[in-house]
């Protein structure tokens, strides 16, 4: 059975997949929603719960994924076992993989303002040691059947075609929803100052999509982070500056804990802090312009809580990068 991309594989298809390569009674199976790179369902068994990923693109492979699991709980790092990988699977022509379940779940929700604080403490101290890992250049993370158990490759050999191939693209899209020229002029002028602090680094591997959604905690207890579908090959900093302008969803704050974290592992200097605060505004803008295509080309033009959040966030950015 060949599945095209953007077709969610039914249940009785997962279901017969699970039972052919787990050997064990599947009591349940059910599609889980968030995300947008893979296909996720949880699979229940009688003594664990099971999560298979399936990827959408049919010449792509889990296998650069698996390796990164590997490597990170070589490191003692808190992210979910691979169970099984298959890179091309005849059933589906799809890769798929089965990873272990992390304890409780997102912090979303955790309660108080004081224990969100000591997990995002001590999910800082994890970030700084994933952001060690090296990429062979920059951008996300090559996929192909044949990139697997080599080096961690980026789509871009250099980091000024990574940055600018997104604000070209981007900043005539925010031109036509609601930023002025003056805006896109200031936008400009700041990372034409500020690629030289952006580029500082060899690239490192990024989670990709650090937030709030994708750090678990179990009783009160940091327990891990999941979900590696976005990795890329960026700056070090590139994950503190996603959180930074994903932080203040909820009612709770949390960057600054974030920090404290990274900050036992790998020390941030004042040009640090700077950087971090490109990387919002960088991804801020990447992320608005991807809503603002999306829209041009389904008819949309209804904005939500997030799109308000990101305009928010970003002209925050520009007012704070401008004034340093």
């Amino acid at each position: 059975m060949l599945l095209k991309k953007n077709d969610a594989p039914p249940i009785d298809l997962v279901e017969q997949i699970a039972n052919e390569i787990l050997n064990k009674t599947v009591n349940s199976i059910e599609r889980e929603l968030r995300g947008g790179s893979t296909y996720v369902y949880r699979v229940q068994l009688e003594d664990s719960t099971l999560y298979l990923r399936i990827l959408p693109e049919e010449d792509w492979s889990f296998g650069v994924e698996v390796q990164v699991h590997s490597l990170l709980r070589e490191k003692g790092l808190l992210v979910p076992e691979v169970i099984y990988f298959d890179p091309h699977r005849h059933i589906s022509e799809m890769s798929f993989m089965v990873v272990g379940e992390i304890p409780g779940g997102n912090i979303i929700n955790c309660g108080s303002q004081d224990i969100y604080d000591d997990i995002l403490l001590q999910a800082g101290k994890q970030l700084a040691v994933i952001n060690q890992v090296r990429v062979d250049g920059f951008g996300f993370i090559k996929r192909g059947r044949e990139e697997y158990r080599g080096k961690l490759q980026g789509e871009k050999i250099l980091l000024l075609d990574y940055l600018y191939e997104i604000l070209e693209e981007a900043l005539p899209l925010l031109s036509e929803n609601g930023f002025c020229q003056a805006d896109i002029l200031r936008i400009k002028s700041i990372f034409n100052a500020g690629t030289t602090l952006m580029g500082r680094h060899e690239a490192c591997l990024v989670h990709g999509d650090f937030d709030d959604d994708h750090i678990f905690s179990h009783n009160g207890i940091f327990s891990g982070i999941i979900d590696f579908g976005e990795i890329q090959g960026s700056s070090p900093l590139y994950d503190l500056g996603h959180f930074k302008l994903h932080d203040g969803q909820s009612a709770l704050q949390g960057f600054h804990s974030l920090a404290m974290g990274y900050n036992e592992v790998r020390k941030l200097s004042y040009d640090d802090y700077t950087e971090i605060d490109l990387w919002a505004l960088w991804i801020g803008i990447r992320r608005l312009a991807r809503k603002y295509k999306y829209n041009r080309r389904n008819s949309k033009g209804i904005w939500g809580r997030y799109h308000d959040h990101l305009v928010k966030t970003v002209k925050i950015e520009m007012e704070l990068l401008a004034n340093r």
